[in-house]
């Protein structure tokens, strides 16, 4: 993996001490299972010896005359084997509770099945592992206020997460010997990849998550030749990670060399559906940018030619048309009888519709046409959410990608019909509060605040719970020239040295000759106590 040495911690004060706590108690057979079999050592009698192979794992030992084992690192000297009490917990908290809670229902091939087959004899996958179990059992994100972390981590504070570090650090470091070596797997390189991706957003280190999504992708290009099934399912979730990473800041090159295309026919499960239509949202991303740059150069009374947009604009609206035809053919949708992952599917295809109608109108009050489908859109939410959520009702600290957040966001922002977009906010604070590289409340906080400004553009309270006192009452359908187009949040500090938060946001209107004119306005953010 290139430049991995680049990616340290985002803490590294190592000062570790035996944490006493009180004992996690799941069912713990299967996971000494796992302990024993990694610790059973190849006999190396050919073809295959039957010490691995009762144990049901691939026998390490080369058929060949070299006597040498194969797909199994030497541990002889490392901490692999002596895993203390502390280790064995992270792994079974792994195994019972955050794999199964990451991966959801339609990635439970990855996060329970190739993490755990590997991590077996894998000590950079094992240490990886656990350091994502004790981070993800008390995540870091939510212990630190969202302002603090837009540039920069979440602060370490308690022992174990110092813990998970250190685990994390080992990881990086036996992973970074190899590549420098040239021993290193390509599949070892690409499942902890995903899994350092993992660890840094529970962090809250943006930065890194995408360099090490970029990272991933580039060696995933190489890899696309090489027809395994861990292959089959590592290539779309580094296709989707690009497509998220690219929604968040627009850079497109982490996903251009992964694309997917719609069947002419058929899908042939839920899971080829959503790879496709996540593919088609990211190409909507890019029409978006090139839309909001071409209106600025047309305000500039510079000319353009608009045909190649409106070309895009027609082959995404086919596109779409042609997945929503052969998904319903998958996912039958008698009523409202549908599972959750039809439902967050069919939320997010209907809120990027509307988009890829609209992408190209300045004008913000073509969104008053598609109450409708905005209906739906909130109709679909309370089978979504409560898709994620446990037996216990409560939703998961941490979603490894993105859940409803996408068309609830899309709603809130852009409908203008105000007891929608209310209800959409609330379904956002109601779903899991950190989806990949978002946090869910300051988001809601975002929408929270634009509507106020769209409703009441002179009277902003000055503290974010004011503004939800204010959007408790009834609301109006704004003007479409007080409706935001575009935002933005950048701190600053002022002459006391605190640290205040800027809104920044754009108008459209039109003049008398039917010109477009964009302002530029910014507002002090209200406070959150």
């Amino acid at each position: 993996m290139p430049e991995l040495k680049k990616l340290e911690p985002s803490n590294p004060t190592f000062g570790y001490e035996p944490v006493r706590q009180a004992p996690w108690s799941p069912r713990r057979d299967q996971v000494q299972d796992w302990v024993r079999i990694r610790r059973i050592k190849c006999d190396e009698v050919k073809p295959q010896c039957l010490r691995c192979t009762s144990t049901g794992r691939r026998c390490g030992y080369n058929t060949s005359s070299s006597p040498k084992p194969i797909g199994r690192p030497q541990l002889d000297n490392t901490p692999f084997l002596y895993q203390g009490s502390r280790e064995r917990r992270a792994f079974e908290y792994y195994f019972h509770q955050a794999g199964p809670s990451i991966s959801g229902v339609l990635d439970q091939a990855f996060w329970t099945g190739s993490v755990l087959q590997i991590c077996r004899v894998e000590p950079v996958i094992w240490d990886a592992v656990i350091s994502l179990s004790a981070l993800y059992e008390r995540p870091p994100i939510h212990e630190t206020l969202p302002w603090l972390r837009m540039n920069n981590p979440a602060a370490v504070r308690h022992q174990y997460h110092r813990e998970a570090l250190i685990w994390y650090s080992r990881s990086l470091a036996v992973l970074q010997q190899r590549i420098n070596q040239g021993t290193a797997e390509l599949m070892v390189s690409l499942i902890s990849c995903i899994l350092f991706i993992a660890i840094e957003m529970l962090q809250g280190n943006s930065k890194a998550a995408q360099i090490l999504c970029k990272q991933g992708a580039q060696l995933m290009v190489g890899a696309t030749s090489t027809a395994t099934s861990t292959i089959t399912i590592l290539e779309p979730i580094f296709r989707r990670l690009g497509t998220w990473i690219f929604m968040a800041n627009g850079l497109s090159e982490e996903s251009s060399d992964l694309p997917f295309t719609v069947p002419d026919e058929r899908f042939t499960s839920i899971q080829e559906a959503r790879n496709v239509l996540y593919s088609i949202v990211a190409e909507l991303k890019a029409l978006r940018i090139d839309s909001k740059a071409y209106l600025r150069r047309t305000a500039d009374a510079q000319l353009h030619e608009v045909s190649e947009l409106v070309a895009r604009q027609q082959c995404l609206k086919t596109r779409f048309a042609h997945w929503y035809r052969i998904f319903t053919d998958l996912k039958p949708i008698p009523g409202s009888n549908i599972d959750g992952a039809a439902a967050l599917l069919l939320m997010t295809y209907m809120s990027v519709f509307i988009e890829a109608e609209a992408v190209l109108n300045p004008d913000q009050g073509v969104y008053d046409a598609y109450e409708s489908e905005f209906a739906q859109i909130i109709n679909l939410a309370p089978t979504a959410v409560a898709w994620t959520r446990s037996s216990e009702g409560k939703q998961p600290p941490f979603m490894f990608e993105m859940g409803v957040f996408l068309p609830l966001f899309i709603t809130g922002l852009h409908c203008p019909f105000p007891d929608l977009r209310r209800q959409a906010l609330r379904y956002i604070v109601e779903s899991p509060p950190a989806q990949g590289l978002v946090m869910c409340t300051p988001a809601a906080h975002f929408v929270a605040v634009l509507i106020g400004l769209e409703e009441n553009p002179d009277n902003l309270p000055g503290q974010i719970s004011q503004v939800y006192d204010l959007l408790a009452k009834p609301g109006h359908i704004p003007p479409a020239q007080y409706r935001i187009c575009d935002f933005s949040m950048s701190p600053v500090m002022d002459e006391e040295g605190k640290m205040q938060n800027w809104l920044n946001y754009t108008l459209h209107h039109f003049n008398e000759l039917g010109r477009i004119q964009i302002t530029e306005k910014k507002v002090l953010f209200p406070c959150i106590s």
